[in-house]
């Protein structure tokens, strides 16, 4: 009982997966219904044969005039030229929809990474939900594409069935009597709900052992595709392999890949091979024993010759569409899964208080942030990064954040810049707490670049404006503070000229340090009240970096600025700097205050003034 109810819960959940893929796809296009015309082409087109068949061959029998035999011979290639030009007419327009949904389907997915929360880009069950979807769109046919497909076989062996209960009908309603005239019509339905019963069973069965060993293997393909992406095919990495010798290690990785898919393979096939023998048993069972009984009433005479072709051929069809509609409902049960994760990644929820307000337009320019006693934790740690912070920032002021690695400066800025929001305690502007603002609005008061930038191969004057309309003054003026002119100059078609060879030979390569100050330009050309640097000078030369510090205030102007260095020789352009460590601010004050009294921040300064001197 209890293994029914879970089959019974199984067609469900099915059904209702499939609902939602059929309402996702209608809102890509309503040109779907262009399907419906290939469905009933595909069932009705064998029967046409069979019927014109039968009536050909009755009509040869009862001696009739040869021109009536030419009438149906004319009217079966007549439907044959139909059928062939009306699904050519159909497949054209399938095939554009079939290049158009695989872009559409990709939007969705690209809109909600772009938009989702960041916290949830960061955690570790959101990246395995992504890095599945691109193994899936890796596999060649897109799963939707398999839904569509094997909807449409699905329907037309449904129809086909119908059309082939119809022409069996006389055979079938042979097995009643006048005291039980509906028992063929519910042998009929018994037989064929029993077989999609057991069908249901087999392939729930057989899914749900291809799914561990899948499940089995994901890293394994992720590893596969880490290898070859990140590693064998990475020009950078190429100078590491060569000189560190590791393709032997490489290669042993690739070795024992190969030995496991093809013990997975196995297993893989012979779960096919069980599947595909139980719908072959059950549809040549089926369709033996009417063949059986059809050949015993034809041998009785009750059966004319015409008709005997007539139901040859529609239990053929029978057999044909119960097979097809046993294959193709498994291929449906199995790609819900993957369809069910495209959509629950879609439907995944905002974990980000978004409030309502908007931010205060002050004429004086003036914002005042203050960190309230807050404490924060990653999600899915119970370590604390930041503990019991508090600290007040004033719109035009120059501080520093200093301390060792792990100390929380570079969480104490996502905080900052709402990409997270604190586990406990408040993050006030202007008095208000944050989480009540406008999100799109608050998040326009900050200029950031972090460390692990990225430069994106777009037109030069694109990346620094942060979209294709781009004010060349204001780009060049960016281009300008940020120490970039002559890079500019160089570059054969100036803004409009691509970063990097990505996807256009005319790209221009930069260096690190070059790069960096493109992301600078980037900042300044945002113009917001509050500019981050993370590191902001860590891959220019000295020479470079004095430039970057003795033009830091025409860069950011009257702006307040935050930065982040580990090279302690820039905080005496500092107003104040922030010592942390060990998630809190344990000093706080000028360069010169800080380096006259024992510290941290004069141990650090000290380490690291004889490099100086």
């Amino acid at each position: 009982m209890k293994r029914q109810q879970n089959i019974v819960s199984g067609l469900k959940k099915d059904m209702v997966s499939h609902a939602r893929a059929i309402r996702l796809l209608l809102t890509c296009s309503r040109q779907w219904a262009v399907m419906g015309i290939t469905i009933v082409m595909d069932a009705v087109y064998p029967f046409i044969s069979i019927y014109l068949s039968a009536m050909l061959l009755d009509a040869l029998y009862a001696g009739r005039p040869v021109r009536q035999m030419i009438l149906f011979a004319l009217l079966g290639a007549g439907a044959a030229l139909l059928v062939t030009v009306t699904r050519h007419w159909v497949a054209r327009r399938k095939n554009v929809l079939w290049w158009t949904m695989h872009f559409r389907i990709a939007e969705p997915v690209m809109e909600k990474t772009m938009k989702m929360d960041y916290e949830l880009t960061e955690d570790a069950e959101v990246q395995r939900m992504r890095n599945r979807q691109n193994d899936y769109e890796k596999r060649g046919t897109g799963i939707f594409e398999i839904f569509l497909r094997q909807l449409e076989i699905l329907l037309t062996a449904v129809l086909k069935l119908i059309f082939a209960l119809i022409t069996m009908w006389p055979v079938i309603a042979g097995l009643g009597t006048e005291r039980r005239p509906l028992l063929p019509a519910l042998l009929t339905a018994a037989v064929f709900a029993a077989g999609l019963f057991l069908e249901q069973r087999t392939v729930s069965r057989e899914t749900l052992r291809r799914q561990r060993l899948h499940s089995q293997n994901s890293d394994r393909y992720r590893l596969n595709s880490y290898i070859m992406e990140k590693v064998i095919l990475d020009t950078e990495a190429g100078k590491d392999i060569r000189l560190f010798h590791q393709e032997e290690m490489l290669s042993s990785y690739g070795h024992e890949m190969i030995f496991n898919w093809r013990a997975t393979a196995k297993k893989l096939a012979a779960s096919h091979i069980r599947q595909d023998s139980f719908q072959s048993l059950f549809a040549s069972g089926t369709g033996g024993i009417i063949y059986l009984y059809t050949g015993l009433r034809s041998y009785a005479g009750s059966i004319a010759p015409g008709s005997v072709v007539k139901y040859a051929g529609g239990i053929q069809q029978m057999i044909q569409s119960v097979t097809d509609i046993m294959l193709s409902w498994s291929y449906l049960h199995r790609n819900c899964s993957m369809m069910d994760e495209y959509l629950d990644y879609l439907a995944l929820p905002e974990v980000k208080k978004k409030g309502t307000i908007p931010v205060q337009k002050r004429r004086d320019g003036k914002f005042l942030l203050e960190f309230r006693n807050v404490s924060f934790r990653y999600p899915g740690t119970e370590q604390y990064a930041l503990k019991n912070m508090n600290v007040r920032l004033e719109i035009g002021e120059r501080v520093a954040l200093v301390g060792p690695n792990g100390s929380g400066k570079t969480t104490f800025v996502k905080l900052l810049t709402r990409l997270y929001d604190p586990t406990e305690g408040e993050i006030l502007l202007n008095d208000v707490d944050i989480r009540k603002y406008r999100y799109e609005e608050y998040m326009k008061l900050f200029s950031v670049v972090f460390q692990d930038f990225q430069i994106f191969s777009f037109a030069a004057g694109e990346y620094i404006a942060s979209g294709t309309r781009v004010d060349r003054r204001r780009a060049m003026d960016a281009v300008r503070r940020a120490g970039l002119t002559e890079l500019i100059g160089r570059m054969p078609d100036g803004l409009d000229t691509p970063l990097g060879r990505d996807f256009s030979d005319e790209g221009f390569e930069i260096s690190g340090g070059e790069a960096q100050k493109i992301a600078m330009a980037r900042a300044i050309y945002k113009n917001a009240p509050f500019v981050i640097l993370d590191e902001p000078t860590a891959a220019l030369d000295p020479v470079a970096e004095n430039e970057i510090y003795t033009g830091f205030h025409e860069i950011i102007g009257n702006k307040t600025a935050l930065f982040i260095s580990h090279r302690l020789s820039a905080c005496r352009f500092a107003k104040e700097i922030l010592v942390f460590e060990n998630g809190g601010v344990i000093q706080r004050g000028s360069h010169e205050q800080l380096s006259g009294k024992p510290g941290l921040y004069r141990r650090m300064w000290e380490a690291q003034a004889k490099y100086y001197q």
